[in-house]
C-alpha cells in the first residue's frame, strides 16, 4: 500500500479491508470465532464501535485498540485454521498501524495543503483588494489629513479689518443640531453597526462645517480612514474597491448631486449593501432640503412601467440612522452665542451685515452673491446677470452638470432687452464671463471654476453655478418660462441624454411643444427612447389624443412599444376603445402583445364577446399564441362551453397545442369519449403526445383502468416515455399495486392537465 496517495482513497482501501477482516470473521467456526462483545470486552469499547469499525462505517481514532482486535480475530483464525494467502498480511496488526498512520499523514497533507490554498486565495483577494484601493481616484485618507478645504468646507469672507486673503475660517459657533450630530457619531464609534447619518439644510447653511466640526471633535475617530469620493463613479469605485471598510468614514458633501444622477440609485444599492455589513463605519451625506424632499418622496405612477429612478436612493435615505437638520439661520440664543466670541473679524463682520440671523449664509459671501445680482440692470452689468440667470434656468431644469461657455453664449440674448443687446459691444461675453467668474470677498463666485477628473487644474471652457445661487434660483425662477434662445442653446450644447429628456419635459410643462418635441428627438438619439413617452403621457393627460398617439408612435420607432401599450390602457379606460385598440396593435406589431392581451380580458369581463375575440385573434396574430386558449379558459368559466370550445379548437388550429389539451379534457368531461380520444390523436399528430396522458389519467381516476392503460400506451407509442411510469405511480397512490407493474416510479406531478389551459 503506498503512502502518498490522497487520504480519500487510503481511507476506501482501509474501510475495504476491514470489511474483509469482518467477513473472514463470521467464517470462522462457532466456539472458535469471537464476537462483536467478546472483542468489545477485550479492548474495553462498546460492542457498536467495534462493528463500526469492521463494517466500514467509522474510522478508529485509536490504532492501537484496533490492533489489538486484529490480533484477536487473527488468532482465532490460526485455530480455526482459516488464514489462506493474504490473509496473513491482512490480519498483521504492525500493518494496520501502518496503514492507519498512512492516512493521518495524508489527512494533515491535505489539510496544509487545503490552509496554503486557502491562504493563497485569501492573500489574492487582499492583493485585489490593495491594488483596486491604490488605483482609486478619490483615495482614503487618516481622518486627520484632511484640511477643511479638501471636505468642502466653505471658506468665509474675511471680515472687518482683516488682510488674511487665503482660506479664512471663522471661529465655529455651536448650535442646538451640533450636539445631536456629535452624540450620533459617538453612538457609531463605540458600536458595531455601519451606519448613515444626514445632514440637511438649506444653501450655505452650515451643513458640511457642522458635519466636519463633529467628526474632528468625535473621540475615537481621530484614528479612523477618510474617503471622498467626489462622483457618482468614484463613490461606485470606492465600494467595488471594499474601501469603506470598518473604522472608516465615507465623506458624501452634496451628496444628492451624486444620488439624483443617472448613477444614483446604483450608488445607493451599493450603500445599503455596505449598511447591512457589520461596522464599525459611518457615512455621512450633506444634502440639500429640497434635494432631501425630492428624493424620499413616493414614487409616482408611471403610467409607462418605467423602473422608478430612485428605488435604492429612497430606501437608502429614509432609512437613515439619523437625519440631523441646520435651520436656515442663527435663533435668538444663537445669536446671543455669537456676541460672546470676540475678535474673530469674519463673525464680526456677518453678524454686522446679517438679515434675518442668516449669518452662515454672510459668511460664504451667498448674500453679497445675491445683492450683485439682483442689482445688475444696466450694461455690462446686466450681461453677466443674463449668463447667470441662463445657469441657473438649466440646473432647475434638470442639466446637472458643467455648463459650457458655448451654451450661457447663446443663451443669454434672451435674457436682455432690445435696448441691452444693442448696446452691447464686440466683447460683451468674455467681459460678462469674466466677471461672473470674479470671486466676491475673495469667497466666492457665480460662476465657479469645474476640477478636472482626476487632474489639476480646471477644465477649459466650461462653468458650475454657485451653490447658493442655484438654490436662489430654484426658488426665485420657479415659475419662470425660459426665453427661446435658452432651449435653442440647449439643443444645441447639452450632450447627455438625461438632461435632454429632462429638459424636453419641462418644456413640455410650459407649452413649448416644439422644443419639447425636438429635445425629445435628440434624447432618443441619445439613447433615451422613455423621453418620448414622457411627452405622450403628458399630452395624454392633458387631452392632446392626437399629439400624445404621435409621441407613442415615435416611442415605438424608437424602440419602445411599451408607451403605445400603455397609451392603449388610458384610451380603453377612457372609453375610447377604438382608439385603444388601434394603439394595442401598433404596440403588438412593435413586439409588445401585452396590450392585446389585456385590452382582451377587459371587453371579455365587459361582456363584449365579440370585440374581445376579435383582440384574441390578432393577439394570435402578433404572436401571443395562447390568447384564443385563455379567452376559451374564459368563456368555459362562464358555462359557454360552444364557445369555449369554438375558440379551443381555433386555437388549436393556430398551432396552440395546449388548446388541444383543453379541447380533450371538455370533451371527456361531457362524456364524449371517441371525441376526446380523436383529439388526443390530432394532438399526437400535431407532436404534443401529453394529451394522450392526460386522458389516461382522467380514465384511470373514473375507474377505467382498461381504457386508462391503453391511453398511456398510446401516448408512450408517440414518443412520450413518461406516460407509463405516471400511470404506474397513480395506481400506486390509490393502492392498485397488483396493476402497477410498468416501469420504474419517479414522476412527481399528474401528467397532462399541467399541460393545459392554465399553462403558458
Amino acid at each position: 500500500m503506498t503512502q502518498d496517495g490522497s487520504a480519500a482513497a487510503l481511507e476506501d482501501a482501509f474501510f475495504d479491508d476491514l470489511k474483509r477482516v469482518e467477513q473472514l470473521r463470521r467464517r470462522l467456526p462457532t466456539g472458535v470465532r469471537p464476537t462483536l462483545r467478546d472483542l468489545a470486552s477485550r479492548v474495553l469499547r462498546s460492542h457498536n464501535t467495534i462493528d463500526n469499525w469492521l463494517s466500514g462505517k467509522a474510522f478508529p481514532a485509536d490504532v492501537g485498540v484496533l490492533a489489538e482486535v486484529i490480533a484477536v480475530i487473527g488468532q482465532a483464525a490460526a485455530r480455526g485454521r482459516l488464514v489462506v494467502d493474504g490473509d496473513a498480511v491482512l490480519l498483521d496488526p504492525d500493518r494496520w498501524r501502518e496503514r492507519h498512520g498512512a492516512i493521518n499523514r495524508a489527512r494533515v497533507r491535505e489539510a496544509e495543503q487545503a490552509r496554503r490554498g486557502r491562504q493563497a486565495i485569501a492573500d489574492l483577494a487582499d492583493a485585489e483588494t490593495r491594488a483596486r484601493r491604490d488605483a482609486l481616484t478619490d483615495r482614503p485618507q487618516r481622518l486627520g489629513c484632511w484640511t477643511p478645504a479638501q471636505l468642502r468646507v466653505h471658506p468665509s469672507i474675511s471680515g472687518i479689518g482683516s488682510h488674511d486673503s487665503g482660506f479664512v475660517l471663522p471661529t465655529y459657533v455651536e448650535r442646538p443640531h451640533d450636539q445631536q450630530l456629535r452624540d450620533v457619531l459617538r453612538t457609531a464609534v463605540a458600536g458595531e453597526e455601519a451606519v448613515l447619518v444626514v445632514v440637511r439644510g438649506g444653501s450655505c447653511t452650515g451643513k458640511t462645517r457642522a458635519a466636519y466640526e463633529a467628526v474632528r471633535h468625535v473621540g475615537g475617530l481621530a484614528d479612523w480612514d477618510l474617503v471622498f469620493p467626489r462622483t457618482a463613479e468614484s463613490a461606485l469605485e470606492v465600494m467595488a474597491a471594499r474601501a469603506l471598510k470598518p473604522c472608516t468614514v465615507l465623506w458624501l458633501d452634496d451628496a444628492h448631486q451624486l444620488l439624483a444622477g443617472r448613477e444614483g440609485d446604483a450608488v445607493a444599492a451599493g450603500l445599503l449593501s455596505r449598511l447591512a455589513r457589520p461596522g464599525p463605519a459611518i457615512v455621512v451625506a450633506t444634502l440639500w432640503d429640497v434635494a432631501f424632499t425630492s428624493l424620499t418622496a413616493p414614487a409616482p405612477e408611471r403610467a409607462f412601467g418605467g423602473a422608478d429612478p430612485h428605488r435604492h436612493v429612497r430606501a437608502l435615505l429614509t432609512g437613515a440612522t439619523a437625519v440631523v437638520r441646520v435651520p436656515p439661520a442663527f435663533g435668538a440664543e444663537d445669536l446671543r452665542a455669537l456676541d460672546t466670541v470676540g475678535g474673530d473679524p469674519a463673525l464680526t463682520a456677518a453678524s454686522h451685515a446679517s438679515r434675518d440671523g442668516k449669518i452662515t449664509q454672510t459668511l460664504a459671501a451667498g448674500l453679497h452673491l445675491v445683492d450683485r445680482y439682483e442689482s445688475a440692470h444696466e450694461p455690462p452689468a446686466c450681461y453677466t446677470r443674463a449668463l447667470v440667470t441662463a445657469a441657473m434656468d438649466a440646473y432647475r431644469l434638470g442639466w446637472d452638470a458643467a455648463l459650457p461657455d458655448g451654451f450661457l453664449h447663446d443663451a443669454a440674448p434672451g435674457y436682455l432687452t432690445d435696448e441691452q443687446r444693442t448696446a452691447a459691444g464686440p466683447h460683451w461675453f468674455t467681459s460678462a464671463l469674466a466677471d461672473a467668474r470674479a470671486r466676491v470677498q475673495r469667497v466666492a463666485a457665480a460662476l465657479e471654476p469645474v476640477p478636472r477628473h482626476g487632474g489639476m487644474g480646471a477644465q477649459r471652457d466650461v462653468s458650475r453655478l454657485s451653490d447658493y445661487l442655484d438654490a436662489y434660483g430654484r426658488t426665485t425662477r420657479e415659475h419662470a418660462t425660459p426665453p427661446e434662445s435658452f432651449w435653442a442653446a440647449a439643443a444645441d450644447h447639452a450632450t447627455d441624454a438625461g438632461h435632454r429628456a429632462h429638459l424636453s419635459r419641462e418644456a413640455e410643462a410650459t407649452g413649448l411643444t416644439r422644443n419639447a418635441e425636438h429635445l425629445a428627438r435628440l434624447a432618443a438619439d441619445a439613447g433615451d427612447s422613455g423621453a418620448y413617452a414622457t411627452l405622450a403621457e403628458m399630452r395624454e393627460r392633458a387631452g392632446d389624443l392626437q399629439g400624445a398617439e404621435r409621441m407613442a408612435r415615435l416611442a415605438a420607432d424608437a424602440g419602445d412599444p411599451r408607451c403605445c401599450a400603455a397609451l392603449a390602457w388610458m384610451r380603453e379606460r377612457a372609453g375610447d376603445r377604438q382608439g385603444a385598440e388601434r394603439l394595442a396593435r401598433l404596440a403588438a406589431g412593435a413586439g409588445h402583445p401585452d396590450a392585446l392581451r389585456s385590452l382582451t380580458e377587459t371587453r371579455q369581463r365587459a361582456g363584449d364577446l365579440q370585440g374581445a375575440e376579435r383582440l384574441a385573434r390578432l393577439a394570435n396574430a402578433s404572436g401571443d399564441r395562447g390568447a384564443l386558449r385563455r379567452l376559451g379558459k374564459e368563456r368555459e368559466r362562464a358555462e359557454d362551453h360552444e364557445g369555449a370550445e369554438r375558440l379551443y379548437g381555433l386555437a388549436a388550429d393556430a398551432g396552440d397545442w395546449r388548446a388541444y389539451n383543453a379541447l380533450a379534457r371538455m370533451r371527456e368531461r361531457a362524456g364524449d369519449r371517441e371525441g376526446a380520444e380523436e383529439t388526443a390523436r390530432m394532438a399526437a399528430e400535431a407532436g404534443s403526445a401529453r394529451c394522450y396522458a392526460a386522458l389516461a389519467w382522467m380514465r384511470e381516476r373514473a375507474g377505467a383502468q382498461e381504457d386508462a392503460e391503453r391511453l398511456a400506451r398510446l401516448a408512450a407509442d408517440a414518443g412520450d416515455r413518461r406516460a407509463l411510469r405516471e400511470l404506474a405511480e397513480l395506481r400506486e397512490r390509490t393502492g392498485n399495486r397488483r396493476r402497477a407493474g410498468g416501469p420504474g416510479l419517479s414522476a412527481s406531478r399528474e401528467p397532462g392537465l399541467h399541460d393545459e389551459v392554465g399553462s403558458g
